[in-house]
């Protein structure tokens, strides 16, 4: 019994020893793994939220990577990161949009499923510290997670706003050089390292005489091209970079390299770089090349080079020169000194005191010619201007460079370029643009002026319709009776003509305007017109109304309705302003054409005004009634029509309104139109 009993203690001791050491050590991997958590969570460089069911942070390392006081009003993710609903209700969750919030919804299918997700991107209109609010691309991932039996989520906010920014940068940057790459007008080639070629461009292509890239890409290598010099070859192949000529014997290249459209001999500017990976070496070779041929012939050829700039400046009347300030030569195209208005004796040292300009100021002259002195010294830069010069006795704008090529005053080389082009015709279109800038603006005022005036021209003869109908109902006196009835039907006339004008004008600016033709007796028409136009002006017998038509039969092919309808606004206009006298109404032939004309007796037009009668919405006499349309509608009409319109006329003494129409010959067998007038 006793030793059973000594052998239980012993056991036990061991038992407690063991759990001693075990708790130890248990404690120890708590301690390492609390160090490794509080590393983790003060180190990681992206945002961690311990997220609970109540979507409330109960943990975050937010406070310890932006460096700012922690907030223990903030208690939910939104809030934290400022989201932009969250700034805006002061509180997450509480905006309307909260409620499609993406990141939110993957929380809650996390708690639900006990799941996870990751890598989700998405842009987050948030503020980070005292950085502005603005856009950023964050990379979300939340997986679920138990502690003490409470369910929460962990959720990582990582910060990809520079990393989509230099993604978006390297593929813009590509984009450019590839742009560059094949739209480039110099031959281009990149080769590996072993000289094969892996890309071309167009021009490249057409250097070769090749039908496409496909018969160079991985089937040509610049090592085995015969035309590229051994020494070239030799710095390539050590990573040298090239700059030179080489002249392509096209035969030869057709018998040992490649089949090529061309047959004679070219000459290139070679030039050669290399893209290199980290450590230096080599991964690519960059070739250009640049045609040069035109420059070794017109080396050799200088008269016909000459000959090809001169015949290019005449054609495009763009004028240049060329002269060394430190030696005799220049060059000069015939247009240079034509576009200054200048003769061919004059030197081009002293060509910019010789010019005149239309005004007084010499500043400008004293620009160009303190801008050569300068040259002379030290290098400058190119200088543009536009001057206004008296050519041939006329003004023209000419638009003048001067550009300093060459700066080499110690071999004796300081090279002035000079260009002009006469830009005369460029500023009359600009001047005329500006023009129909301010006319478009002033039709604008005008048209907003007349659609405030046009419920006073609408309500006033509709006020008269409606009150004279009132007393007609009411009358029993014959003479008022009369009387109202005449009021009624005059205001009926003028708004049925202004609702008329607006449509019309409707339908012009939208151009849809149409036109009935058909055969037309003239002379009947106007005599019609005549008739009307007397009987309304009845109450006016101090205004003689009279046709003059030309004698016999007229028939002309025409819209009958329109052409009524311009001669009775110019008749209206007519009676309106003539309060006595005479208004004379007829047409001529002339020739291929018809003259119509409207003359009258009256007031009379200022001559600054004429111009604008046919304008949009002007009223001359404002205390007159109307809405200025019916001339402008007139003048659109007739010009549909093919012909013209326009006034003459002298304040005081009466005016004239004509309009011309081509005479169009009637179609036979085609019966008149018939006589239909509003």
């Amino acid at each position: 019994m006793l030793i059973f009993s000594l052998a239980l203690i012993t056991i036990l001791f061991l038992l407690l020893v063991w759990t001693t050491i075990r708790e130890r050590a248990m404690a120890k991997e708590i301690k390492l793994a609390q160090q490794f958590y509080a590393a983790i969570w003060n180190n990681a460089h992206e945002f961690i939220f311990l997220i609970d069911k109540t979507s409330h942070v109960v943990k975050t390392n937010y406070y310890t990577v932006c460096n700012m006081p922690c907030r223990e009003d903030w208690k939910c993710f939104g809030e934290i990161l400022q989201c932009r609903y969250a700034r805006e209700t002061a509180t997450c969750n509480k905006h309307e949009k909260c409620r499609n919030c993406l990141i939110r919804s993957k929380i809650r299918e996390v708690l639900k499923n006990h799941g996870s997700f990751s890598n989700f991107e998405t842009t987050m209109d948030i503020q980070i510290s005292s950085l502005p609010a603005t856009l950023y691309s964050m990379m979300v991932s939340g997986r679920y997670l138990s502690l003490n039996g409470h369910d929460y989520v962990i959720l990582t906010v990582h910060d990809i706003s520079e990393e989509r920014a230099l993604e978006s940068s390297l593929k813009h940057s590509n984009e450019k050089f590839l742009c560059f790459f094949d739209n480039v007008t110099v031959g281009c080639a990149i080769c590996d390292k072993e000289g094969t070629l892996i890309e071309v461009n167009d021009a490249y292509v057409d250097y070769m005489g090749l039908e496409s890239k496909g018969d160079a890409v991985n089937q040509l290598n610049i090592y085995t091209n015969p035309c590229i010099n051994p020494e070239f070859k030799e710095m390539m192949k050590s990573g040298i970079p090239v700059s030179g000529e080489v002249k392509y014997d096209y035969e030869l290249i057709n018998q040992v390299y490649v089949k090529s459209r061309h047959k004679d001999v070219h000459y290139f500017r070679f030039i050669v770089n290399y893209l290199r990976d980290a450590a230096g070496n080599v991964e690519n070779i960059l070739i250009i090349w640049v045609e040069n041929t035109l420059i070794h012939k017109t080396l050799r050829q200088n008269k016909s080079f000459r000959e090809m700039i001169s015949a290019a400046s005449s054609a495009s009347n763009i004028g240049f020169s060329s002269i060394n300030l430190l030696k005799n030569e220049q060059l000069v195209t015939p247009e240079y000194l034509k576009n200054l208005g200048v003769s061919s004796e004059i030197d081009l040292n002293t060509i910019f005191s010789h010019m005149k300009y239309v005004d007084t100021d010499t500043s400008r002259q004293q620009e160009f010619t303190e801008y050569v002195e300068k040259a002379r010294h030290e290098k400058v830069k190119p200088l543009e201007r536009n001057i206004h010069l008296i050519v041939n006795g006329e003004p023209r704008w000419i638009k003048q460079f001067l550009i300093q090529q060459t700066f080499d005053p110690d071999n004796g080389n300081i090279v002035l370029l000079g260009v002009n082009v006469d830009i005369n015709e460029q500023k009359k279109t600009e001047e005329a643009l500006r023009e129909a800038k301010e006319k478009a603006e002033s039709s604008d005022k005008l048209k907003s002026a007349f659609v405030a005036n046009m419920s006073h021209e609408i309500r006033t003869p509709l006020n008269a319709i409606v009150g004279f109908a009132n007393l007609l109902v009411t009358s029993e006196d014959k003479e008022d009776f009369d009387s109202f009835k005449q009021i009624i039907e005059q205001n009926s006339n003028q708004l049925l003509q202004l609702i008329g004008d607006i449509l019309d004008l409707s339908k012009i600016e939208s151009d849809t305007l149409d036109f009935v033709w058909s055969n037309v007796n003239v002379n009947a028409m106007m005599y019609e017109l005549e008739k009307i136009f007397q009987m309304r002006n009845a109450a006016n017998p101090d205004v003689v109304i009279k046709c003059v038509a030309s004698v016999g039969d007229c028939m002309i092919r025409t819209d009958r309705q329109r052409l009524i309808q311009v001669v009775s606004n110019l008749m209206t206009n007519a009676i309106k302003f003539t309060t006595q006298g005479s208004i004379i109404m007829g047409y001529e032939k002339r020739k291929e054409e018809i003259y119509f004309y409207v003359t009258d007796t009256g007031c009379g037009i200022p001559e600054e005004s004429q111009s604008q009668v046919f304008e949009r919405f002007v009223q001359l006499d404002s205390f007159k009634q109307g809405t200025g349309l019916g001339l402008p509608i007139c003048s659109s009409i007739i010009r549909a029509m093919g012909g013209k319109i326009g006034v003459k006329s002298k304040l005081g003494e009466g005016s004239t309104f004509w309009f011309i129409l081509p005479e169009c010959p009637p179609v036979k067998n085609e019966p008149e139109s018939g006589k239909q007038y509003f």
